[in-house]
Formats: C-alpha cells, sequence, structure tokens
C-alpha cells in the first residue's frame, strides 16, 4: 500500500480534533480540500475512513485502525527527526581518529578527555599506527579522520588524501643533564658531536643530515635507534646527543634536557581526509577539538 505520509496526518488531525473543519483550520487547508484528500485516502485503502454525524466526523474501525498507525508512524518521524538534528549538531553519531605513535604517546589523552567533555554523545574510536598504516585505513574507510606529519621540504603526498596543516612541532636538541653548555647553541657549533639519530631513511634524519650539511659539516652518526624513547635512554647514559620533534619530549626521560635550535625545520602535524568523502558533524567536531587543542598549547 502506497500512502503519502500527508494523507495519514490528515487522520490523525481528524480523530484528534473530532472535525473536518478544525483539522483544516489547523493543517490550513480548505474544507474542501480536507474532504478531497479523505477520498482520496479512502481510494488508497479501498474503505471508507470517515462516518459522518449530527455533531461532525468519527472514524470508521478501518479509520481508527489506519490512523492508530499513522499516529505510530508519526511518533518515529519525529524521533528521526530529533536524531537527525542530534547528529547534525555533533550531540550524537561516530568517529574514528587515525594518529601516529608519537602522538598517541603525548597529546591523545588530552584530545580525548576534550572530546568526549565537549561531545559525550559521540561514539570515539581510535586507531594508533605508522603512517603507512593510517593511511591505508583512511583509504579503506577504517578511519574517518587521520593525523599524519611531514616537513616543509619533504611534504606528504597521497593519492585521492585532503590534508590540512594544523600545527607545527619544533624540533628540539637533547642534550645529557648538566651539559656544559648554555644559551642558544648555533648548529654549526655541533660539528664534533656524537649523533644519535633514527633510521637513516626516516624524514627527521633526512632533515637534520641536510641543515647540518648546510651549516658545513657531515654530522657523526654514532646509533641508529628505533624510536624517540629509546633516543633519550641513549642521550641520558651519555652514547651522545639527538634531535626530536617537541611533542615527544612532554614526558622527558630523566637524566635528559631539551634545548631549542631554531635552525632545523618545524614537523608539521597534518589533519587527512578522504578526497571524495564529505565529512560528517562528528569529523567537524574532532577537527575543532583538535585545533583548539593545539591553539591552546601554542599559546601557553
Amino acid at each position: 500500500m502506497d500512502v503519502e505520509l500527508s494523507l495519514l496526518k490528515l487522520l490523525v488531525e481528524i480523530d484528534r480534533s473530532g472535525s473536518m473543519t478544525a483539522a483544516a483550520e489547523r493543517l490550513m487547508f480548505t474544507p474542501s480540500a480536507v474532504s478531497q484528500q479523505v477520498k482520496r485516502l479512502e481510494a488508497v485503502v479501498g474503505t471508507p475512513v470517515l462516518e459522518r454525524h449530527a455533531h461532525g466526523v468519527r472514524l470508521t474501525e478501518a479509520g481508527r485502525l489506519v490512523a492508530g498507525r499513522a499516529a505510530a508512524i508519526d511518533t518515529q518521524l519525529s524521533a528521526l527527526r530529533a536524531d537527525l538534528d542530534d547528529l547534525l549538531d555533533a550531540r550524537s553519531g561516530h568517529v574514528t581518529l587515525g594518529v601516529f605513535p608519537s602522538f598517541a604517546a603525548s597529546l591523545l589523552p588530552d584530545v580525548m578527555s576534550a572530546f568526549r567533555s565537549a561531545h559525550p554523545g559521540i561514539d570515539l574510536g581510535i586507531r594508533s599506527s605508522r603512517l603507512r598504516d593510517l593511511h591505508a585505513m583512511l583509504l579503506g574507510r577504517e578511519v574517518d579522520l587521520s593525523l599524519a606529519w611531514d616537513y616543509p621540504e619533504l611534504p606528504m603526498v597521497v593519492d585521492d588524501v585532503e590534508t590540512e596543516v594544523i600545527a607545527e612541532d619544533a624540533t628540539v636538541l637533547l642534550v645529557p643533564a648538566g651539559w656544559s653548555r648554555r644559551g642558544p647553541v648555533p648548529l654549526q657549533s655541533l660539528e664534533g658531536e656524537q649523533w644519535i639519530v633514527r633510521a637513516s631513511q626516516h624524514s627527521i634524519t633526512t632533515m637534520f643530515r641536510t641543515a647540518c650539511l648546510k651549516a658545513g659539516f657531515e654530522p657523526q652518526i654514532l646509533i641508529e635507534s628505533n624510536d624517540y624513547m629509546e633516543s633519550q635512554a641513549m642521550v641520558a647514559a651519555g652514547l651522545g646527543l639527538t634531535v626530536a620533534p617537541a611533542m615527544t619530549t612532554r614526558y622527558l626521560r630523566e637524566g635528559v634536557e631539551s634545548i631549542a635550535l631554531d635552525e632545523l625545520s618545524r614537523r608539521r602535524i597534518l589533519l587527512c581526509r578522504l578526497e571524495q568523502r564529505a565529512p560528517s558533524p562528528a569529523s567537524n567536531a574532532m577537527r575543532s577539538v583538535l585545533v583548539t587543542l593545539f591553539e591552546a598549547m601554542n599559546s601557553a
């Protein structure tokens, strides 16, 4: 049975008001238009839905059956409207965010806390992995948004992925506690030091080597480490110096100090989404939380 919703709503209003005239006024129809609509409804259901009497109209048994179902449909439609309003206003929904390890180990708890406080009705999912895997998750729609990073001289380009720079992460020099030098440290003055770096193909190592060559020296690489916390341990043991994104030093290991090194490029923090996928209200809410968090950090 193919019945227009407007016909069902009309019958419900007639039942509530007990009068076709009152229903017409409430729905801003003319009495004749209401009468025509009732005839259309009766033609669809195949039987009369109204009985006329001296004081107005009343529903037939078939009319009561139709009106009962119609009222239930109206209730469901009202609930649907409320659900859609919640979704569009970011009061409900779901968002899954992909994050890289150094972000997960430092800022992720703050992001989750801020997001849940601002949007308690949105279901939040987190996936932490290396950049290559995060890109695959984004392309496979396993995550709605993904954080990534690159350097200006080594920009990240992934087909079908739109990127937005939402923050910058300074590169700092890590030295053993009590290191003799104080104040600004020119990169050129570090020529004689031993260095702990990430693997040779890692972007921060490429950026660091290039900066050293511009400063007039080739850095003496003693150790290639697997991650930034491992590098901190080696610095604390006095094996050499290292450079790292400032984000990774939020929980600085005992025995290690951080020094600004402005000659090195800042790591760019990127927010990635599929080009052909329109952002949901929940995704936009996550973007807002991330941007606000980074702005607060930069102004602190």
